[in-house]
């Protein structure tokens, strides 16, 4: 619209200013700064035109985990993670000799604690023996559930770093992967797995659930 009102402006003052240099002048104070500005207008509808067919959304977790995997507690009691089904699971991996891996351990209790009325499960999962396991829990006071899992890992879980730590919802389907420590009794957090636990299957059928 400013760029026609300047356009009339200038064809006005071509036709009622009598001096040839004083209506240049002047139309071509109008005009100038007008075709800059649509010069520019075109050039940002253009770039925001590319940058857009560019764009693509989000990707949503598409990730799914049957539950199959075997583990021992321990007690040495072979355990089967199927019997978290139907459960939204919060599954660590770490090792005792990883730092940032046992002083996220608090957090991740804290995070069941705040979460247990809602049936939400954690299970922290190392690959060495259980001796040494078992030593670190009892130095260190980790009053979290851990398990000792001997023939490797699911694919979708593995990662080159630890602690990983996956939050899954009730069918299963990976919804966060998270790598390096975390404060996991954050509001926020807790805030989140306890909408997982709550959200019906079919609600948040796009994100997963455990």
């Amino acid at each position: 619209m400013i760029l026609v009102a300047l356009v009339v402006v200038a064809g006005l003052l071509w036709v009622l200013v009598p001096s040839p240099f004083l209506r240049g002048l002047l139309v071509g104070a109008l005009l100038g700064p007008a075709a800059v500005v649509g010069g520019l207008s075109l050039v940002a509808g253009r770039m925001r035109k590319k940058l857009g067919g560019r764009l693509e959304p989000p990707p949503l977790p598409v990730a799914r985990w049957d539950l199959d995997m075997r583990a021992e507690d321990l007690e040495g009691h072979v355990r089967h993670f199927s019997e978290f089904s139907g459960r939204v699971l919060i599954l660590n991996f770490w090792a005792t000799w990883c730092a940032p891996c046992v002083a996220e351990m608090p957090s991740l209790a804290r995070l069941q604690e705040l979460t247990s009325d809602l049936g939400v499960a954690l299970a922290c999962v190392s690959k060495e023996t259980r001796e040494k396991v078992r030593e670190c829990v009892a130095k260190r006071d980790l009053r979290v559930p851990v398990f000792i899992v001997e023939d490797g890992v699911p694919e979708c879980f593995r990662v080159r770093a630890i602690p990983a730590t996956f939050v899954l919802d009730k069918k299963g389907t990976i919804v966060l992967r998270h790598l390096g420590a975390a404060a996991w009794d954050h509001v926020d957090v807790v805030a989140f797995v306890r909408g997982l636990a709550l959200a019906s299957g079919r609600l948040i059928s796009s994100a997963g659930g455990a």
